[in-house]
């Protein structure tokens, strides 16, 4: 039966040992008790650049750049034994210093005492040039998915939320509101007579028309309105906390905001437009989100067959065959 190799006696094998090192891709630099360098493997020579000649009994820590790096190594070492893949700055020869990793162990003989430490180092440049791309490149990734979810969620035309993201929004919102017991109102609002816009400046003025109205809404709005394009020319704001008045004065407001506004058809040459609105909020009006846009929909056309240009807060006589 052949006889098994005892690990443990190979290291008292020179040559071997010598070989052990040899072949170690990493640099494995050894110390005295007092951090003076008694071994530098061809590997050290290979990443700092320095013969062994220049740095023989020279303090380890002259091969570090970072010496405050090098002085929580050692600090490490005196107090736990070990530090594992600690980075820092190298010194390298006659070139810009380099960031290397650097695994080390106390060294003590079979009475405890200290002989010194055992360094294994290795270049994490390339490691750190990789690490710093894949940052980078997540950090991209990231705003790209941003981005994609803003593109996928908002009408690019008025830069307002699509019908869908606005009603996401706020059903997330209305039940923070009945968590707290508050009202949350609703308001649609149409533009007045679009169609004659398109039919007779063409569907780019139409396009100046929608965006001068979202405009509109953005500035009329507060931080945690939600405002949203419901579809065509109609818009619609959801407005946490608010209760049926508030909604109303906050229709009003756009309204007359659009009313006052000049839309610059040609040098010489400006068309007014007009909005109607219909108004609603939970609990005072509706039971549920459904109902209360439901409710704000036909006060909505109830404004249309009023006459247009005005916001209605009330359920009237008025039905939704109104164009």
């Amino acid at each position: 039966m052949p006889r098994e190799t005892d690990f443990v006696s190979l290291l008292s094998e020179p040559d071997l040992l010598q070989l052990m090192f040899v072949a170690c891709p990493d640099s494995v630099i050894v110390t005295d008790k007092h951090h003076r360098i008694i071994l530098y493997t061809g590997a050290s020579e290979a990443i700092f650049g320095f013969s062994p000649v220049e740095v023989m009994h020279r303090p380890l820590g002259a091969l570090f750049a970072d010496q405050g790096g090098y002085r929580l190594v050692r600090e490490r070492i005196d107090r736990e034994g070990t530090v594992v893949n600690m980075q820092m700055l190298a010194v390298r020869k006659e070139a810009a210093p380099f960031t290397a990793a650097i695994s080390a162990a106390a060294m003590r003989d079979h009475f405890g005492d200290y002989l010194g430490i055992i360094a294994y180092i290795r270049d994490y440049t390339a490691v750190q040039s990789i690490e710093d791309a894949l940052h980078t490149n997540i950090g991209e990734l990231n705003r790209l998915v941003t981005e994609l979810d803003h593109v996928a969620k908002h009408d690019h035309l008025t830069g307002m939320l699509h019908r869908g993201s606005a009603m996401d929004a706020a059903n997330e919102a209305i039940i923070a509101c009945g968590l707290g017991g508050q009202s949350f109102g609703v308001a649609l609002l149409d533009l007045d007579h679009f169609k004659s816009v398109n039919d007779s400046y063409g569907h780019l003025m139409g396009d100046e028309v929608l965006r001068d109205l979202g405009a509109v809404l953005r500035k009329a709005a507060r931080g945690t309105d939600i405002i949203g394009r419901f579809g065509g020319e109609e818009f619609i704001a959801f407005l946490p906390g608010a209760e049926l008045p508030a909604v109303s004065a906050f229709a009003e407001r756009v309204r007359v905001a659009i009313g006052q506004s000049q839309i610059q058809i040609a040098d010489d040459a400006t068309i007014n437009i007009t909005i109607s609105a219909g108004v609603a909020a939970i609990p005072s009006c509706a039971d549920n989100l459904r109902e209360a846009i439901g409710i704000a929909d036909n006060r909505l056309y109830a404004a249309k067959r009023a006459g247009r240009n005005c916001v209605i807060d009330t359920d009237t006589e008025f039905g939704r065959s109104a164009a």
